[in-house]
């Protein structure tokens, strides 16, 4: 069996229980971890991730995590990097991987599709990583899974697709705190609307889920409208008092010709009913799935992360999508 050997950049609350589940692999040696923020730096990895002393301190730098297998390197090496969603701020280290050679891994949203955004840095990644002969690929549970890859494979029973609209639903109350921060709860509406403004508030990686599903799809297309409005609440509601923000609605769409060929609306809110992922696919058949209660985004993304190592030290060179990987890895039988 081949071990994937990885480093772990970032210790937020994915990446921790990223770092936990790849304990769990047999196939996944976990290498160590780096986060430069205060009582993370020097601690034990084992403490952190809530399992006994491992001995192996948290560094500040990823290059020192680098610099423990200098010489020794594999191409079964793994940089999994959970740091942010904003493909600008995440590059530097993603290119730092990328040259000490590295496959990489990455939770960051913009870097699912990151021709949408950023398109110069995402020809230098792939420049990089054809050179360095290793692959780099943002995944996670959205963008990564609900509103692009599910639907792709979807679309796979078709023999001809007009229209493919994705609804997601999730419950911000049922969900960690920063996502209900993310979201706005508890905000008036100016506040919203500032927060937004400054791209502090709404979800990362719709507009790339849009992209990423139209460009599996074949679809010439130009680029990719959004929209982002609060959701009111309109009686006093699990803390958030009436008129003030329960979450956000937002709606990504791609037109081909005057139609509109995709559709994504996401709502995220405290007190949303009826949870689920739901895919409509017009065409021949027309199909609908869906997914009661939905994807549990926290534990999906980490699944998404884990499962994604072994495919990449395997596949061409390269920057990728999950729509240019295969959809699954072998994995381990657990007993």
């Amino acid at each position: 069996m081949t071990h994937a050997r990885v480093f772990l950049l970032g210790l937020g609350p994915i990446g921790i229980e990223v770092g936990k589940a790849i304990l769990t692999r047999s196939d996944m040696n976990l290498l160590g971890a780096a986060d430069p923020m205060p009582g993370k730096v020097g601690a034990d990895l084992g403490i952190l991730l809530g399992m006994p002393p491992r001995g192996d301190l948290v560094v500040g730098e990823a290059r020192e995590l680098y610099a423990r297998t200098q010489g020794s390197r594999g191409h079964e090496d793994v940089a999994v990097v959970c740091t942010g969603s904003r493909l600008d701020q995440v590059a530097p280290q993603l290119e730092q991987a990328v040259d000490v050679g590295l496959h990489v891994v990455s939770t960051c949203e913009e870097l699912a599709f990151p021709w949408q955004r950023h398109a110069e840095i995402a020809r230098s990644l792939d420049k990089r990583a054809r050179e360095r002969g290793v692959v780099v690929l943002g995944t996670g549970v959205n963008p990564g899974m609900v509103m692009d890859r599910l639907p792709l494979v979807i679309t796979s029973a078709c023999v001809r697709v007009d229209k493919v609209r994705v609804h997601r639903v999730v419950d911000a109350a049922k969900r960690r705190g920063p996502l209900r921060a993310k979201v706005g709860a508890g905000l008036s509406p100016d506040e919203f609307r500032q927060g937004v403004s400054q791209g502090r508030l709404g979800h990362v990686g719709l507009a790339e889920s849009a992209a990423l599903l139209a460009s599996g799809l074949g679809l010439p297309f130009s680029g990719v409208e959004e929209t982002i409005e609060p959701v009111i609440a309109q009686v006093d509601a699990a803390g958030v008092t009436q008129g003030r923000v329960l979450g956000v609605k937002q709606v990504a769409w791609v037109t081909h010709g005057e139609q509109p060929v995709v559709e994504l609306v996401l709502e995220m809110y405290v007190g949303a009913e009826a949870p689920r992922d739901q895919v409509w696919v017009e065409g021949d058949p027309p199909l609908e799935v869906v997914v009661q209660g939905g994807f549990q985004g926290d534990r999906a993304t980490v699944g998404a992360v884990l499962n994604a190592i072994p495919i990449v030290a395997a596949s061409p060179p390269g920057l990728h999508t999950v729509a240019t990987l295969p959809v699954v890895a072998t994995l381990p039988v657990v007993r």
